[in-house]
């Protein structure tokens, strides 16, 4: 199920990136532009990556001991 996710969210991905970047140069931004939409898809890859990185790790709490 897990690799099934990985490889669903890299073929969207990949959709969106081509389709963002065809947007770029249906505006007649250049043949330039498909890099620059690139380069912000990844600066946004690495503030969600930052972002999740900093979130407080929230442990379950320890039941060692505990009768249960």
């Amino acid at each position: 199920m897990a690799s099934g996710a990985n490889i669903a969210a890299f073929n969207v991905g990949n959709a969106l990136g081509a389709w963002l970047g065809g947007l770029a140069l249906g505006a007649g931004l250049g043949y330039v532009s498909p890099l620059w939409v690139g380069a912000g898809a990844t600066l946004a890859g690495l503030a969600v990556l930052v972002a999740g990185s900093l979130r407080p790790r929230h442990h379950a709490p320890d039941t060692a001991g505990v009768p249960g």
